[in-house]
């Protein structure tokens, strides 16, 4: 007779953790998984703007410095040619045009000239040097006429007249023009040599000073960028680099590697993070321009708004879940929780569980499908608890019948060896033995035997053993007596008894020990066979625990292994069963493990 189960019979404190809580618990999880992607979308695309807005600025940055600097330099060439074209220098140069001025008039004349042009023609120019060939003098404008100027001093000078290009920028200068005692040594130097008009020839070198104070004021910045300017050498001509602003003190040297190409752009990782680096190359003087931002800084803006987002987005999570839980518990888990109530009685072994309803939606399509499935539920469980103790009772019959006939083959094996070598003694002897064996191996057609009559058929086993390999073994049994009237499987232990002999002692020449043992410890009986035969290989040991643990069908290198293993299993439980120890050189160990009955039964 069916129970009939109404909303009114459904315990309102049931908790159905599986559904309501869970649906809220999957509903947040979306929400912010989703939140998340869209954030980090959001993010990605948001930064990637703001890193192009940078990379922009700091490519016009690059080139209005270039502009400005390479202006510099024009300038300082500006400033050479007048100087190469001044007709009193080209009087001194060039001997078809020299006077019979006396020098000390001509040198003054010199100085005001470098002087008015320094005045006059270029601002950034701090100082002009002239060095004549003709009379080893090097003019300044800034500090008169130098005369007897030593051997290394000319050769200097000489040195900077042959170098390949039409000039020379350098900040190294000011170090070789060391007795010039007053003059700023952070300054960058415009060589080139003087040449004479009329025939081409070098007649000296002209050095245009201009302090860095002017480069430094170019690439100064009051963001937090930072800029470098470097030579064709790769050498730092100029650097600014913001105070405070969390850069390391080797951040120039750093970014000097990183700029190794002509012109470059983009996102580089440096130690201390990563830096939005622009640089460019300068056709005109062959400088380097470098622009350089931290990457964290121009993400702080954004890094405010998405924490502005994120909370906005949660306390939006909030009253959305909300309100979605009040909806749900009203509509669904009602209907979920009569379900799980009926379905909770069908646990407990309670089948005549019926679900009144008069639902028309997908709650009433699962109502009517779970009382018709109780119903064939009740009907086929007697049934296939019945298929299920036939299938276990035919499985274990299946599994014994293998292991006879393997064990009829040796015997027979056995025999016809011993009359080929006209061994009848042995023979009577081996023909008795087996039959005392197959009267306890039969055991009236049962299954079980008792570990007494076990024992007297491993004894017969064993003799026909040593009959066969010439008592080159020796076999010890030793049971508990407690034990000894219990009832096992039968066949359990004569099968690993035969692998020790043929597997284990056979393969050794010298005498060989078997033990046999049977010990009760607590709940459990532990059968043990061990001997002192060749071992295993480590590999194949690894294989044969594999296949115990494994669920495929027996193999034929560890059919008795496996047989032994599965009836255990079969009998008494999955807790139960066999296990492999070996070492090579020392031995084999098979442990057989079944629970402890008092009462001499079957199973």
């Amino acid at each position: 007779m069916r129970e009939n189960l109404n909303s009114s019979q459904i315990n309102t404190n049931f908790k159905i953790f599986a559904t309501e809580k869970k649906i809220i618990v999957y509903f947040f999880l979306i929400v912010i998984v989703i939140f998340f992607m869209f954030n980090s979308l959001f993010y990605r695309l948001y930064a990637s703007n703001i890193r192009q807005i940078v990379i922009q600025e700091s490519r016009s940055n690059v080139k209005k410095t270039v502009e400005y600097t390479d202006m510099i330099v024009e300038g300082m060439e500006y400033t050479a040619d007048v100087i190469q074209n001044n007709q009193l220098i080209q009087q001194q140069v060039d001997p078809s045009q020299r006077s019979s001025t006396p020098s000390y008039r001509i040198n003054p004349d010199i100085i005001s000239t470098l002087q008015s042009i320094v005045t006059n023609s270029v601002k950034s120019a701090a100082s002009i040097d002239l060095y004549l060939n003709v009379n080893n003098k090097l003019y300044t404008s800034d500090y008169g006429v130098f005369s007897y100027l030593n051997a290394e001093k000319r050769d200097y000078f000489y040195k900077l007249q042959i170098q390949d290009g039409r000039f020379v920028l350098t900040n190294k200068y000011r170090q070789n023009i060391n007795f010039i005692k007053d003059r700023n040594y952070e300054q960058i130097t415009f060589v080139r040599p003087i040449y004479v008009l009329s025939n081409g020839t070098r007649a000296g070198t002209l050095a245009v000073n201009f302090d860095k104070y002017y480069l430094n004021n170019i690439i100064k910045s009051d963001s937090e960028a930072g800029s470098m300017i470097l030579d064709g050498e790769g050498n730092i001509v100029a650097s600014s680099v913001p105070e405070g602003k969390g850069y390391p003190q080797n951040i120039e040297k750093e970014i000097k590697k990183l700029v190794t190409a002509e012109k470059g752009e983009g996102l580089q990782k440096v130690s201390n993070g990563e830096y939005i680096i622009v640089y460019d190359t300068s056709q005109y003087t062959g400088w380097k321009f470098v622009n350089f931002v931290p990457a964290n800084t121009t993400m702080k803006q954004m890094a405010q708004l998405r924490d502005y987002i994120l909370v906005l987005f949660l306390i939006m999570n909030v009253i959305t879940a909300s309100l979605f839980i009040v909806l749900m518990s009203g509509k669904i888990y009602r209907k979920l929780k009569k379900l799980i109530y009926a379905m909770k009685e069908v646990e407990t072994g309670n089948f005549g569980i019926n679900i009144e309803h008069h639902e028309k939606d997908e709650f009433g399509y699962m109502y009517t499908s779970f009382n018709n499935m109780v119903g064939r539920i009740k009907n086929l469980f007697g049934e296939l608890y019945e298929q299920k103790l036939l299938q276990k009772d035919a499985e274990l019959k299946l599994l014994q019948s293998k292991i006879n006939p393997h064990f009829i083959y040796n015997i027979f094996d056995n025999m016809n060896w011993l009359i080929q070598l006209e061994r009848y003694q042995e023979l009577e002897v081996l023909v008795g033995s087996v039959s005392d064996y197959f009267k306890k191996s039969l055991n009236a057609g049962r299954d079980f035997i008792s570990v007494a009559d076990m024992l007297e058929q491993l004894k017969s086993y064993v003799l026909i053993q040593r009959i066969r390999f010439s008592n080159r073994f020796t076999c010890e049994f030793d049971f508990d007596d407690e034990i000894i009237d219990m009832n096992i499987p039968n066949f359990m232990l004569q099968p690993l008894l035969e692998n020790a002999i043929c597997h284990g002692i056979e393969p050794k020449a010298e005498e060989s020990h078997i033990q046999v043992k049977g010990v009760r410890i607590e709940d459990r009986v532990f059968f043990t066979v061990e001997d002192d035969g060749v071992g295993i290989d480590p590999e194949n040991i690894q294989k044969i625990i594999a296949f115990l643990e494994s669920t495929e069908a027996e193999s034929d290198n560890y059919f008795a292994l496996a047989n032994i293993n599965k009836r255990i299993k079969l009998y008494y439980g999955a807790e139960y069963g066999l296990t492999v120890r070996s070492t090579r050189g020392a031995g084999t160990k098979v442990t057989i493990i079944i629970p402890f009955k008092k009462i001499t039964e079957n199973y």
